[in-house]
């Protein structure tokens, strides 16, 4: 195992995201010593008791480490927005804003090595946190670009355009953006921004697909017990499925 490879110390009620190094690693739940990592795979124990599993983190596994800044798109409304859209390998895809980098993470993964995410972000602040998220995570396919969505964006003929902002309809190069029967998809959270988006989609005749509330809800089971979870994901927002003509 090389110095500074990351890690998943999977274990039954904890577990932790690490850079390996041949020396203790101090939990609650007690020393582990990372020296008797070899291979992913290895099992160690900790002082405590629990044991753990070092296995190769998932990409999920990394952004859940990622510096928080705004709201970010989770991953049920990010898996239904890409199966919608028919998002693969080789795929072309605008992304507006970036946040903190969770949906074009998401993207850059689905797209692969052949496809291309180009994510922009207006706020100074949250494009560098953005760029610092990517970089720790190595992701090679996402350009990261500081601009104003709404009269910046440069690409032509992409395959899907996601909006995640407050005024969609004020993106002023969509058509130019987007080729002939690819998707734009808006990310609201109020009914009336709906309201306002379907009004601008029919007087520049695209068409409206779908629009879709997704709600979360967690169970917990534990022997014969089984019961919703206390915490579930309600309302996010409204998805909004449009196509250009």
């Amino acid at each position: 195992m090389r110095k500074g490879t990351k890690i998943l110390l999977l274990g039954t009620e904890n577990r932790y995201l690490i850079k390996y190094r041949k020396e203790k690693f101090h939990t609650k739940d007690g020393a582990i010593d990372l020296a008797k990592i070899k291979k992913f795979g290895d099992k160690v124990p900790s002082a405590n008791g629990p044991v753990f599993t070092a296995v190769e983190p998932t990409l999920f596994d990394l952004m859940k480490k990622f510096k928080r800044g705004p709201q970010i798109i989770l991953p049920k409304d990010a898996g239904l927005i890409i199966a919608e859209t028919g998002i693969g390998e080789g795929s072309k895809v605008i992304d507006a804003g970036t946040g903190t980098g969770w949906m074009a993470t998401f993207l850059s993964k689905v797209v692969g090595s052949k496809g291309k995410v180009v994510t922009y972000e207006k706020s100074k602040i949250n494009h560098k946190l953005a760029k610092q998220n990517f970089d720790d995570i190595g992701l090679k396919n996402v350009r990261a670009k500081h601009g104003d969505a709404y009269v910046d964006i440069k690409e032509k003929n992409f395959d899907v355009m996601i909006l995640d902002l407050a005024e969609p309809w004020n993106v002023s190069t969509m058509k130019k953006n987007i080729k002939t029967g690819g998707y734009i998809v808006a990310y609201l959270p109020q009914i009336s921004q709906v309201q306002e988006y379907v009004s601008f989609c029919e007087k520049n005749e695209f068409i409206i697909e779908r629009i879709i509330e997704l709600q979360e809800r967690e169970w917990s089971v534990k022997g014969r017990i089984s019961r919703p979870k206390s915490h579930s994901i309600g309302h996010t927002a409204f998805l909004i499925f449009s196509r250009i003509l």
